[in-house]
Protein backbone atom coordinates (compact mmCIF):
# COMPACT_ATOMS: atom_id res chain seq x y z
CA UNK A 1 0.00 0.00 0.00
CA UNK A 2 3.28 2.32 0.77
CA UNK A 3 4.03 2.17 -2.68
CA UNK A 4 0.50 2.98 -3.74
CA UNK A 5 0.70 6.16 -2.07
CA UNK A 6 4.03 7.69 -2.97
CA UNK A 7 3.51 6.83 -6.61
CA UNK A 8 0.69 8.55 -6.91
CA UNK A 9 1.55 11.24 -4.69
CA UNK A 10 4.19 12.14 -6.68
CA UNK A 11 2.54 11.60 -10.21
CA UNK A 12 -0.66 13.89 -9.06
CA UNK A 13 1.76 16.57 -7.68
CA UNK A 14 4.47 16.78 -10.35
CA UNK A 15 1.63 16.24 -13.03
CA UNK A 16 -0.23 19.00 -11.82
CA UNK A 17 2.91 21.48 -11.86
CA UNK A 18 3.54 20.77 -15.17
CA UNK A 19 -0.03 20.76 -16.62
CA UNK A 20 -0.27 24.43 -14.87
CA UNK A 21 2.73 25.42 -16.72
CA UNK A 22 1.43 24.20 -19.97
CA UNK A 23 -1.55 26.06 -19.58
CA UNK A 24 -0.20 28.81 -19.38
CA UNK A 25 1.25 28.68 -22.78
CA UNK A 26 -2.10 29.03 -24.12
CA UNK A 27 -1.96 32.75 -22.83
CA UNK A 28 1.60 33.04 -24.35
CA UNK A 29 4.08 31.95 -21.48
CA UNK A 30 7.20 30.06 -23.48
CA UNK A 31 7.02 26.26 -23.03
CA UNK A 32 9.42 23.74 -23.02
CA UNK A 33 9.03 20.28 -25.10
CA UNK A 34 10.03 18.21 -22.32
CA UNK A 35 7.15 19.58 -20.35
CA UNK A 36 5.12 16.70 -22.15
CA UNK A 37 8.07 14.10 -21.82
CA UNK A 38 7.70 15.36 -17.73
CA UNK A 39 3.62 15.26 -17.95
CA UNK A 40 3.69 11.53 -19.53
CA UNK A 41 6.00 10.79 -16.95
CA UNK A 42 3.31 11.68 -14.37
CA UNK A 43 0.58 9.85 -15.63
CA UNK A 44 2.99 6.68 -16.18
CA UNK A 45 3.25 7.27 -12.50
CA UNK A 46 -0.17 7.33 -11.53
CA UNK A 47 -1.00 3.84 -13.70
CA UNK A 48 2.31 2.22 -11.28
CA UNK A 49 0.53 3.33 -8.60
CA UNK A 50 -2.41 1.44 -9.97
CA UNK A 51 -0.12 -1.58 -10.87
CA UNK A 52 1.47 -0.96 -7.93
CA UNK A 53 -1.76 -2.96 -6.04
CA UNK A 54 -1.68 -6.29 -8.28
CA UNK A 55 1.98 -6.52 -9.88
CA UNK A 56 4.46 -4.75 -7.65
CA UNK A 57 7.89 -6.02 -9.31
CA UNK A 58 6.41 -4.77 -12.74
CA UNK A 59 5.09 -1.78 -10.95
CA UNK A 60 8.49 -0.48 -9.87
CA UNK A 61 10.19 -1.17 -13.06
CA UNK A 62 7.19 1.55 -14.71
CA UNK A 63 8.01 3.78 -11.78
CA UNK A 64 11.68 4.24 -12.15
CA UNK A 65 11.14 4.64 -15.80
CA UNK A 66 8.65 7.57 -14.99
CA UNK A 67 10.68 9.37 -12.74
CA UNK A 68 13.40 9.49 -14.98
CA UNK A 69 11.35 10.78 -18.15
CA UNK A 70 9.53 13.37 -14.86
CA UNK A 71 13.51 14.56 -14.58
CA UNK A 72 13.65 14.92 -18.08
CA UNK A 73 12.09 18.20 -16.85
CA UNK A 74 13.00 18.86 -13.15
CA UNK A 75 16.86 18.01 -13.45
CA UNK A 76 17.81 20.46 -16.11
CA UNK A 77 15.45 23.11 -14.68
CA UNK A 78 17.42 22.53 -11.04
CA UNK A 79 20.81 22.88 -12.91
CA UNK A 80 20.00 26.04 -14.67
CA UNK A 81 18.89 27.51 -11.10
CA UNK A 82 21.76 26.29 -9.51
CA UNK A 83 23.73 27.73 -11.86
CA UNK A 84 22.22 31.56 -11.45
CA UNK A 85 23.37 31.43 -7.48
Amino acid sequence: MIPFVLYFAAGVMSGYHVYTLLTLAVVGAPFDPLEFVSLAGSLALIVAAYWSLFRPHAAAKLALLASLATWCFYGPAIAHSLSRL
